[in-house]
């Protein structure tokens, strides 16, 4: 009885084993993306594979519209970086924080290198989605700014704006 109590015990164990924690997750989202930034393919783009692996669909619905709109300035710059560009020489520069329960998900700081050795400060926002723990939500604590994808009022106004603006 005992060795089938142990045995059980081992396979449940395993089983909360295959769920990743938050933590894992941003940092083999951000060494995926940084990586494919500084090369010339696009699976960072919002459609690839390998993106919805990590980020909400809805994250990645709402960026994809938001690009289309024109001559929106929702998305100013890389949602995930909050830069313009990047480069595989800050790529050593990645540091991931530890998770903090946040509104039913989790919140985890992140550093990014970037230019002359200094490091861009993100937070990023996670929730469980398909039994992964997806980001749904990034903000700069750099410049204490985010670009307010989830804004209908700001997209609203963008495709206001968009209307009036001959293309």
């Amino acid at each position: 009885m005992r060795a089938f109590l142990l045995l059980v015990c081992l396979v449940l164990s395993g089983c909360t084993n295959q769920i990743q924690t938050p933590e894992n997750r941003v940092e083999q989202f951000y060494i995926f993306y940084l990586n494919a930034l500084t090369t010339e393919n696009t699976q960072h783009s919002s459609d690839s594979r390998q993106l919805r692996e990590y980020v909400a669909q809805d994250t990645l619905d709402r960026l994809k519209y938001i690009q289309k709109i024109y001559e929106q300035e929702i998305v100013n710059s890389d949602y995930f970086t909050y830069g313009q560009d990047y480069t595989k020489e800050w790529i050593p520069g990645l540091k991931i924080g530890q998770a903090i329960d946040f509104m039913g998900g989790k919140s985890i700081d992140v550093w990014i290198g970037i230019q002359d050795g200094k490091k861009q400060h993100l937070v990023n926002y996670l929730r469980m989605e398909g039994g992964e723990w997806k980001i749904y939500r990034v903000r700069s604590a750099t410049d204490n700014y985010e670009q307010y994808i989830f804004d209908d009022n700001a997209i609203a106004a963008a495709k206001t704006y968009a209307a009036g603006v001959k293309h």
